[in-house]
């Protein structure tokens, strides 16, 4: 599904979302909420400040944001049992369900309205490229190995276009988040970096929207599902439905929706997910070859990049 608007018929709400005894294990005493570094720590707290604190009176029970340090550092996490409830980026969902089968995906995230977001290569509107030959010998700012968009799908793309990136830049860095890497280009850090439509629209809607007036689309490459909201394993039946319902009860059409949702990183909501809608990225990521998870650092993996691609 592409475009248009995309919300569920209204689930159950009030009482009927209410964890009760049985639903959970009673050494569970809190819900852990890990989320994809998308942006920095503090940053995230507070956009995500009032979700959080919708879910703790939806669900009537503790409920604890959890940031990660990097995307692999979330998928040991969700696999290990170490986190509850995830909002994974695709390529990260799809790592997880590699590694623990068992892992429940509850819905997808939505934004603006749309299921799906775009992946670009970006460059400085003054830049010289005018397509992604004309990078060569140039800088390059990649998200994170696990990033679709900041990664895999403009990898693939380079690769079609008979680009070996290794041959290609001068230099390859992984930031770690999608702001990092759109600063590392503004700053000069970086000639071209790999960002979500998503960033974009954040920088564009930030105070300095000179900034986001800098910036250039150089190439399209595809379309991507967005997050998937999943439950790690082991959680029972009827709290994965009543934390399902809880989410897709949550959408910008309405006053409170648009409130607890209005810095959330553009979400406007979440819908039923199939795992065969994140069939396109596992695709991506066996024509890559991507490893499992690692819970390095983004230093270390900035460090590691020259060599790695």
């Amino acid at each position: 599904m592409s475009g248009g608007r995309a919300y569920p018929a209204d689930p159950p709400q009030g009482e009927a979302t209410r964890l009760v005894a049985g639903d959970l294990d009673p050494a569970i005493t809190v819900l852990r909420l890990g989320v994809t570094p998308y942006t920095q720590e503090d940053r995230t707290r507070r956009e995500l400040a009032p979700l959080i604190d919708y879910l703790r009176r939806s669900l009537g029970f503790a409920v604890e944001l959890v940031p990660s340090a990097t995307y692999g550092a979330l998928v040991s996490a969700l696999t290990e049992n170490q986190v509850d409830i995830a909002m994974l980026s695709p390529a990260s969902y799809v790592q997880a369900r590699r590694i623990n089968p068992g892992i429940q995906l509850a819905a997808r995230a939505l934004s603006q309205g749309s299921p799906e977001y775009s992946a670009y290569i970006i460059v400085r509107r003054d830049d010289r490229a005018q397509n992604l030959a004309d990078l060569r010998g140039r800088k390059m700012a990649w998200v994170d190995k696990l990033s679709g968009s900041g990664y895999l799908y403009p990898m693939q793309v380079l690769r079609n276009a008979k680009l070996d990136p290794a041959e290609l830049f001068s230099r390859q860095t992984l930031y770690g988040t999608h702001d990092a890497a759109l600063a590392a280009l503004l700053q000069g850090e970086a000639d071209a970096a790999a960002v979500a439509s998503g960033a974009l629209s954040r920088t564009c809607q930030a105070a300095d929207i000179n900034s986001a007036r800098g910036i250039r689309v150089l190439h399209k490459c595809g379309r991507l599902p967005y997050d998937a909201l999943v439950v790690r394993s082991g959680i029972g039946y009827q709290a994965l439905k009543k934390i399902a319902w809880v989410f897709l009860g949550l959408n910008n059409r309405t006053e409170q929706g648009r409130r607890i949702l209005a810095d959330t990183w553009n979400l406007s909501g979440w819908m039923p997910a199939d795992d065969s809608v994140y069939d396109g990225v596992r695709e991506h990521m066996d024509l890559l070859s991507v490893p499992f998870a690692t819970d390095a650092s983004p230093v270390d993996l900035a460090r590691r990049a020259s060599r790695d691609d």
